[in-house]
């Protein structure tokens, strides 16, 4: 997914900065390690979300790098890139389809859990505290597929070295993310908004539940 986003990044700046582009690049390069040393210990790949932290962090070096300029709006062109890159999945991932939706919900409880339970362990030892914690299905509802994220690493950084304004737009990744699958996020809650905690219940985009919900979303 870095990868995918630095490939985005690097789009959006040759459109929107032609004649800076490979200066901006270069000064995005020597600021990034400056902003990784910041942040904290996430396990490494043994962590599957740490890339997320990465991510914001690569984010956050082209905000510098231009002199805040690549911000909020930036972001969100970048990742709606990001969505028309990956329309592929888009074909072929279709959670309306309740047999897709059964065999997604399975691999990815299977591999939530994992995750969950190998932070649980690693706490144990004093490790992986600033990693995000996670509930699987905590409703125990199966119209689609949800889980909650407690704490928010992305979050304690941008509150600590003054990046809050960007996590809105950090935060609708997750919505496009949805999209991809022909699904809707519910999402009631996020630590970017003040709570302990992020919901995430993704159901059908054309369910009744999805068309007919009436409460808030984040």
């Amino acid at each position: 997914m870095e990868g995918l986003v630095n490939r985005a990044i690097r789009r959006y700046l040759k459109k929107h900065y032609p004649r800076s582009r490979k200066r901006i690049i270069a000064r995005a390069e020597r600021i990034r390690p400056k902003l990784m040393k910041k942040a904290p210990d996430m396990g490494g790949k043994e962590n599957s979300l740490a890339g997320n932290l990465n991510m914001f962090i690569l984010f956050l070096s082209y905000y510098e790098a231009t002199n805040h300029r690549m911000a909020g709006e930036a972001i969100d062109e970048i990742i709606e890139d990001i969505y028309k890159h990956m329309k592929v999945f888009n074909r072929v991932l279709d959670i309306n389809n309740k047999s897709i939706l059964k065999l997604l919900r399975k691999y990815l409880y299977r591999s939530y859990q994992k995750y969950a339970d190998l932070v649980e362990e690693k706490r144990k030892h004093g490790q992986w505290m600033d990693t995000w914690g996670m509930i699987v299905n905590p409703n125990k509802d199966d119209r689609g597929f949800a889980f909650t994220l407690v704490g928010c690493p992305l979050v304690e950084y941008a509150k600590k070295y003054g990046y809050m304004e960007l996590m809105p737009h950090m935060c609708a990744l997750d919505h496009s993310y949805a999209k991809l699958m022909h699904a809707k996020l519910i999402r009631t809650h996020t630590v970017a908004t003040g709570a302990d905690s992020c919901d995430y219940w993704y159901v059908p985009d054309r369910s009744k539940l999805a068309k007919n919900y009436k409460g808030v979303i984040v």
